[in-house]
């Protein structure tokens, strides 16, 4: 479920994290993905399915922005799999959470995904 934070709201990388792919699956609300659900791709996050998109390019895509269609999914809102490399002590500010993942900016402003595991509420 889309979570959106309360502005100014910051986390601190508690470890290092290596983005897992350079060029992952970006799509457009409204164009249609193509999951892949033989068992070949799975993971530990419950709510993320991996997809190909219109491109050809491939990520995990959360299933709650998805509607399914006959030649697939549709994209409910514009979304990019890309995710942040980071290293402990980095300083995040947290913009919208979806099932395990936060989507962040950094302070040069770069926005992407990372993993809520490596990172904790800056009081």
């Amino acid at each position: 479920m889309l979570y959106t934070f309360p502005p100014a709201t910051f986390v601190i990388a508690v470890a290092d994290y290596d983005r897992p792919y350079e060029n992952p699956i970006s799509v457009q609300a409204g164009e249609t993905v193509r999951p892949v659900t033989d068992g070949s791709m799975e993971t530990d996050f419950m709510g993320w399915t991996w997809c190909i998109g219109p491109d050809g390019r491939a990520g995990w895509t959360p299933d709650a922005w998805c509607q399914p269609v006959d030649d697939g999914w549709r994209l409910l809102r514009d979304f990019s799999a890309l995710e942040l490399t980071v290293r402990k002590g980095d300083r995040l500010q947290l913009l919208h959470g979806e099932s395990g993942f936060l989507f962040c900016e950094t302070e040069t402003r770069d926005r992407a995904w990372i993993p809520d595991a490596v990172v904790e509420l800056q009081s």
